[in-house]
């Protein structure tokens, strides 16, 4: 699958129904490939900017991570100097999730000259599974 970055979105600007943002959740974790892949996170604001959070990375060898604890090996790429940066985007951003029943979601945000114009997309139809019947 391969790495992504966060995208966060009120849902309120979203294209569906009510009962869908319901089923969505109030912060699903959106993903997106289409900025740095780091596990980073991007913002469509309410006011329909788009910003990236920018950091600055450094290696800290007394840092305890996840991996430190199973192994006692100190060390962790950390994070500091945290930012956000406007993008003055001119073209699609493609975000997308899965809802509480393990349904599909993506969504197309449109962007003219750093603003938000549209979005489009929605729950992707099951058409089964492509396997079934196939030798």
């Amino acid at each position: 699958m391969g790495m992504y970055d966060y995208l966060i979105i009120n849902t309120d600007k979203l294209p569906i129904a009510k009962k869908d943002k319901e089923l969505l959740g109030e912060n699903p974790k959106w993903q997106t490939k289409d900025f740095d892949c780091i596990l980073s996170s991007a913002e469509i604001t309410d006011d329909g900017l788009l910003r990236f959070r920018r950091f600055e990375s450094y290696w800290d060898k007394n840092a305890v991570s996840g991996f430190s604890k199973a192994t006692g090996i100190k060390g962790a790429l950390c994070e500091k100097n945290h930012r956000w940066e406007d993008i003055p985007m001119h073209g699609f951003v493609n975000f997308y999730t899965h809802d509480k029943n393990n349904e599909w979601w993506e969504f197309y945000a449109k962007f003219t000259d750093g603003k938000l114009v549209e979005i489009t997309g929605g729950k992707e139809e099951r058409t089964g599974n492509p396997m079934v019947g196939k030798n």
